[in-house]
C-alpha cells in the first residue's frame, strides 16, 4: 500500500514539474517580450529628444540667418573671392555707400563739397579699383586734385576726405547693426534653450509614463517567475527523493528465493 502511496506522488510531483517548467518558459517568453517593448519606447523617446535638439538647432541657424539679412548684413550681393578694392565689403556697407552716392555731401552751411554726380563717380570708381594719390612729373602731390581714380578722374583732398568720412560713418553704423543682431541673437538663442529644456522635460514626463505601467509589469513577472522557479526547485527535489524512494520500495518487494 505505501509503496503505491509512492508511485501516485511520484506521478503528481512529475505533473507538477512539467506544469511548472512550461509556467517559468512562458514567463521567461514575456519577459523577453516585455523587455524588448520597454526597448522599443525608450528608443522612440530617444529619437524624439534627438528631434527636439535637432529642432531647436535648426531654429537657430534660420533665425540667425533671417536676423542678419534683416539687418542688412547677410551674404546677399557679397562675394569673398572679388579681390578688387571692394572685395570682402560687406553688403550693408555697399548699400550706405550707394545712398551716399545719390545725395553727396555739403557743408554745415549747404555748400556742396561732393555733388551728387561726383559722390556717384567716386562711388564706381571705390568699386573698380578705389583710389591713388595723384602726383606730377616730380612725384609731387597736385593741389586740389590731390586723389585720381583708374579712368584718371580725379578728386580733391576735400573731397576724398568726404567720401573717407561716408564711408567710415557707414562702418560705425554697421558695427552698431552688428552689436544689435548679436545681442538680439544671444537673447533668442537663450530662450530656444529655455523652450528645448520645457520641451525636453515634458516628453522626459511623458516617456516616465509609458514605461512606468510596463516596467511595473516586467516587475512582476520577473517576482512570479521567481516563486515559480522556486517551487520548481522544490518540486523536483521531491520528485528525485520520491523516485529513490520508490527505488528502495521495488527492491524491498522483489522476491528473494531465500537468498536474503
Amino acid at each position: 500500500m505505501a509503496f503505491l502511496l509512492l508511485l501516485h506522488e511520484k506521478m503528481r510531483l512529475r505533473r507538477q514539474v512539467n506544469k511548472l517548467t512550461l509556467k517559468d518558459a512562458q514567463y521567461g517568453n514575456r519577459i523577453d517580450r516585455m523587455t524588448k517593448n520597454i526597448k522599443r519606447v525608450q528608443k522612440m523617446y530617444s529619437s524624439r529628444m534627438t528631434q527636439l535638439e535637432k529642432q531647436a538647432q535648426m531654429a537657430q541657424s534660420q533665425f540667425s540667418v533671417w536676423l542678419n539679412n534683416s539687418a542688412g548684413l547677410g551674404t546677399q550681393n557679397l562675394n569673398p573671392y572679388n579681390f578688387g578694392a571692394a572685395g570682402g565689403i560687406s553688403n550693408f556697407v555697399m548699400q550706405g555707400l550707394a545712398a551716399w552716392a545719390q545725395q553727396g555731401t555739403k557743408d554745415k552751411d549747404g555748400n556742396e563739397i561732393v555733388s551728387k554726380d561726383k559722390a556717384a563717380e567716386m562711388f564706381q570708381a571705390f568699386q573698380n579699383g578705389g583710389f591713388q594719390q595723384n602726383v606730377d612729373s616730380e612725384n609731387k602731390v597736385i593741389k586740389d586734385a590731390e586723389w585720381k581714380d583708374i579712368n584718371g578722374n580725379t578728386y580733391s583732398a576735400q573731397q576724398y576726405q568726404a567720401f573717407q568720412a561716408a564711408y567710415g560713418q557707414v562702418q560705425q553704423m554697421q558695427n552698431l547693426s552688428q552689436a544689435r543682431v548679436q545681442q538680439i541673437g544671444a537673447q533668442y538663442q537663450n530662450n530656444v534653450s529655455i523652450w528645448l529644456e520645457a520641451a525636453k522635460a515634458e516628453l522626459e514626463a511623458e516617456q516616465d509614463a509609458a514605461l512606468i505601467p510596463l516596467e511595473a509589469e516586467q516587475t512582476d513577472m520577473e517576482l512570479e517567475k521567481e516563486s515559480v522557479e522556486t517551487q520548481l526547485t522544490y518540486a523536483r527535489e521531491r520528485l528525485q527523493a520520491i523516485e529513490q524512494a520508490c527505488s528502495e520500495g521495488i527492491k524491498d518487494a522483489a522476491p528473494k528465493f531465500g537468498l536474503g
